[in-house]
Protein backbone atom coordinates (compact mmCIF):
# COMPACT_ATOMS: atom_id res chain seq x y z
CA UNK A 1 0.00 0.00 0.00
CA UNK A 2 3.15 2.08 0.32
CA UNK A 3 2.15 2.99 -3.15
CA UNK A 4 -0.90 5.24 -2.23
CA UNK A 5 1.35 6.39 -0.02
CA UNK A 6 3.51 7.30 -3.20
CA UNK A 7 1.13 9.55 -5.04
CA UNK A 8 -0.71 11.18 -1.93
CA UNK A 9 0.50 14.47 -0.94
CA UNK A 10 0.01 15.51 2.42
CA UNK A 11 -1.08 18.83 1.86
CA UNK A 12 -4.46 16.91 -0.10
CA UNK A 13 -5.30 15.15 3.00
CA UNK A 14 -8.62 16.51 4.34
CA UNK A 15 -9.20 15.03 8.02
CA UNK A 16 -12.71 15.78 9.91
CA UNK A 17 -14.38 16.07 6.57
CA UNK A 18 -17.84 17.10 5.73
CA UNK A 19 -20.10 17.43 3.56
CA UNK A 20 -24.11 17.57 2.79
CA UNK A 21 -24.14 14.76 -0.33
CA UNK A 22 -22.58 13.11 -3.18
CA UNK A 23 -21.78 16.36 -5.15
CA UNK A 24 -21.10 18.44 -2.50
CA UNK A 25 -18.10 15.73 -1.00
CA UNK A 26 -16.75 16.07 -4.86
CA UNK A 27 -17.00 19.46 -5.38
CA UNK A 28 -15.26 19.90 -1.91
CA UNK A 29 -12.20 17.40 -2.71
CA UNK A 30 -11.63 19.08 -6.19
CA UNK A 31 -11.54 22.95 -3.80
CA UNK A 32 -8.91 21.60 -2.02
CA UNK A 33 -7.03 20.46 -4.66
CA UNK A 34 -7.67 24.25 -5.86
CA UNK A 35 -6.53 25.31 -3.01
CA UNK A 36 -3.54 23.61 -2.73
CA UNK A 37 -2.57 24.33 -6.12
CA UNK A 38 -2.49 21.13 -7.02
CA UNK A 39 -5.18 21.04 -10.03
CA UNK A 40 -6.07 24.57 -11.76
CA UNK A 41 -8.94 26.61 -10.95
CA UNK A 42 -10.06 26.98 -14.76
CA UNK A 43 -10.74 23.17 -15.36
CA UNK A 44 -12.34 22.51 -12.03
CA UNK A 45 -16.22 22.20 -13.07
CA UNK A 46 -15.17 20.38 -16.19
CA UNK A 47 -13.32 18.03 -13.63
CA UNK A 48 -16.56 17.96 -11.34
CA UNK A 49 -18.81 17.03 -14.47
CA UNK A 50 -16.37 14.56 -15.24
CA UNK A 51 -16.41 12.90 -11.87
CA UNK A 52 -20.40 12.95 -11.21
CA UNK A 53 -20.69 11.74 -14.77
CA UNK A 54 -18.37 8.87 -13.77
CA UNK A 55 -20.73 8.64 -10.94
CA UNK A 56 -23.73 8.22 -12.42
CA UNK A 57 -22.64 5.21 -14.63
CA UNK A 58 -21.93 3.41 -11.11
CA UNK A 59 -21.06 4.41 -7.91
CA UNK A 60 -17.18 4.73 -6.59
CA UNK A 61 -18.97 4.77 -2.74
CA UNK A 62 -17.50 0.58 -3.05
CA UNK A 63 -18.92 -0.55 0.41
CA UNK A 64 -17.36 -0.69 4.04
CA UNK A 65 -17.47 3.06 4.49
CA UNK A 66 -15.10 3.51 1.09
CA UNK A 67 -15.41 5.97 -1.91
CA UNK A 68 -12.55 5.72 -4.45
CA UNK A 69 -14.01 9.11 -7.12
CA UNK A 70 -12.22 9.01 -10.57
CA UNK A 71 -12.08 10.30 -13.42
CA UNK A 72 -9.51 10.74 -16.61
CA UNK A 73 -8.95 13.91 -18.34
CA UNK A 74 -7.08 15.27 -20.21
CA UNK A 75 -6.39 18.73 -17.69
CA UNK A 76 -3.47 16.93 -15.95
CA UNK A 77 -0.42 15.75 -17.58
CA UNK A 78 -0.03 13.61 -14.02
CA UNK A 79 -2.08 11.67 -11.25
CA UNK A 80 -3.52 13.88 -8.82
CA UNK A 81 -4.78 12.00 -5.50
CA UNK A 82 -6.95 13.48 -3.01
CA UNK A 83 -7.65 11.73 0.52
CA UNK A 84 -10.38 13.20 2.37
CA UNK A 85 -11.33 11.22 6.38
CA UNK A 86 -14.96 11.37 7.55
CA UNK A 87 -15.45 9.71 10.82
CA UNK A 88 -19.27 10.98 11.24
CA UNK A 89 -19.68 9.07 7.39
CA UNK A 90 -21.18 11.07 4.75
CA UNK A 91 -24.35 9.98 2.34
CA UNK A 92 -22.09 8.58 -1.11
CA UNK A 93 -24.94 6.48 -2.15
CA UNK A 94 -22.33 4.06 -1.73
CA UNK A 95 -22.78 0.46 -3.44
CA UNK A 96 -23.77 -1.30 0.18
CA UNK A 97 -25.94 1.72 1.12
CA UNK A 98 -23.48 2.61 4.05
CA UNK A 99 -22.06 5.84 4.73
CA UNK A 100 -18.36 6.66 3.45
CA UNK A 101 -15.55 7.50 5.84
CA UNK A 102 -12.69 7.21 3.80
CA UNK A 103 -12.74 8.96 -0.12
CA UNK A 104 -9.89 8.95 -1.98
CA UNK A 105 -10.01 10.81 -5.28
CA UNK A 106 -7.67 9.82 -8.14
CA UNK A 107 -7.16 12.33 -11.28
CA UNK A 108 -5.65 10.61 -14.13
CA UNK A 109 -4.31 12.00 -17.30
CA UNK A 110 -6.36 10.39 -20.09
CA UNK A 111 -3.64 9.15 -21.92
CA UNK A 112 -2.72 7.06 -18.76
CA UNK A 113 -6.04 5.36 -17.14
CA UNK A 114 -4.47 1.76 -18.01
CA UNK A 115 -1.75 2.51 -15.88
CA UNK A 116 -3.85 3.12 -13.12
CA UNK A 117 -6.17 0.40 -12.64
CA UNK A 118 -3.78 -1.19 -10.53
CA UNK A 119 -3.56 1.37 -8.27
CA UNK A 120 -7.29 1.63 -7.85
CA UNK A 121 -7.49 -2.15 -7.33
CA UNK A 122 -4.35 -1.87 -4.45
CA UNK A 123 -6.42 0.78 -3.07
CA UNK A 124 -9.86 -1.44 -2.87
CA UNK A 125 -7.75 -4.48 -1.74
CA UNK A 126 -6.31 -2.29 1.24
CA UNK A 127 -9.37 -0.50 2.36
CA UNK A 128 -11.47 -3.80 2.38
CA UNK A 129 -9.22 -4.78 5.48
CA UNK A 130 -11.45 -3.48 8.48
CA UNK A 131 -8.43 -2.77 10.67
CA UNK A 132 -6.99 -0.66 8.24
CA UNK A 133 -9.87 1.48 7.61
CA UNK A 134 -10.05 2.07 11.19
CA UNK A 135 -6.69 3.09 11.47
CA UNK A 136 -7.55 5.89 8.54
CA UNK A 137 -10.64 7.04 10.33
CA UNK A 138 -9.01 8.10 13.51
CA UNK A 139 -5.76 9.24 11.64
CA UNK A 140 -5.33 13.00 13.14
CA UNK A 141 -2.28 14.21 10.75
CA UNK A 142 -0.28 12.58 7.91
CA UNK A 143 2.26 10.65 9.96
CA UNK A 144 -0.92 8.27 11.37
CA UNK A 145 -2.00 8.15 7.67
CA UNK A 146 1.77 7.20 7.45
CA UNK A 147 1.69 4.34 9.87
CA UNK A 148 -1.86 3.23 9.10
CA UNK A 149 -0.41 1.70 5.22
CA UNK A 150 3.32 1.04 6.74
CA UNK A 151 2.20 -1.34 9.75
CA UNK A 152 -0.04 -3.30 7.15
CA UNK A 153 1.81 -6.40 7.04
Amino acid sequence: MNQLLEILDPKNIIFDFDASSKEDAIRKMISHLVATQSLEAGHSEDIISSLLNREKSMSTGIGSGVAIPHCSVHYVDELKCAMAIAPEGIDFEALDNGLVQIFIMLIVPKNKFQDHIKTLALIAKTLNIPEEREKLIKAKNFQEIQQAFLSKS
